[in-house]
């Protein structure tokens, strides 16, 4: 990771208690995919976007600084600006949660995600800085 590099967050204006940031694209997407019965409008593309995302984004090892296996996991996860089918498909992924889900979602970016607990080719797992956006 390059101080120079950006990184990119989807997230609604609900917040995750306890800790005060706000919630992820893919909780609201994974939520609204299990309330869709199979055959309503939209179904079949939120399940192919998030189905590719399961193929071809890891799943995090870690969520926390500490090894303790009680640490609380604070980490957020961010996309690289660089990951370009990523993003792209992101964007398809927050377009069907507003319309589908009538819920609005913010871009967040930066270039201090904070103390990174993974990384990737496509995205880093950090715990924020004070000055990082939540």
């Amino acid at each position: 990771m390059k101080a120079s590099d950006t990184f990119l967050r989807f997230v609604t204006h609900a917040t995750h208690e306890p800790f005060g940031h706000r919630s992820g694209l893919f909780k609201v997407a994974y939520a609204l995919r299990r309330d869709l019965t199979p055959a309503a409008p939209f179904a079949v593309d939120l399940t192919k976007q998030l189905s590719w995302f399961e193929a071809n984004m890891a799943v995090p090892t870690r969520f926390s600084k500490s090894r303790h296996p009680r640490a609380q996991e604070t980490a957020l996860s961010w996309v690289k600006a660089n990951a370009d089918e990523h993003i792209r498909r992101l964007r398809l992924l927050v377009a069907l949660v507003e319309e589908v889900g009538q819920v609005n979602i913010v871009e967040l970016r930066t270039t201090r995600p904070g103390y990174v607990v993974f990384e990737d080719d496509h995205q880093v797992i950090a715990q924020p800085f004070a000055d990082t956006p939540r």
